[in-house]
């Protein structure tokens, strides 16, 4: 399924800290990484932005 991206990267926001950091899980980082809800919907979110600093190149 393509990704809508209908936001610019200043709208989303930007990560100021890993949700792993305070995970009771963290010990098995990275493993739990691939399996967790959160981190999958943050990549999933932060993929739908427009970068505003560089520029798109079509072939």
């Amino acid at each position: 399924m393509p990704i809508k991206r209908n936001k610019f990267d200043f709208e989303i926001g930007y990560l100021v800290e890993s949700p792993c950091r305070r995970c009771i899980y963290r010990k098995n980082l990275p493993d739990c990484a691939e399996k967790c809800r959160l981190v999958d919907k943050i990549r999933i979110l932060l993929a739908k932005g427009i970068s505003c600093t560089g520029q798109y190149f079509t072939q």
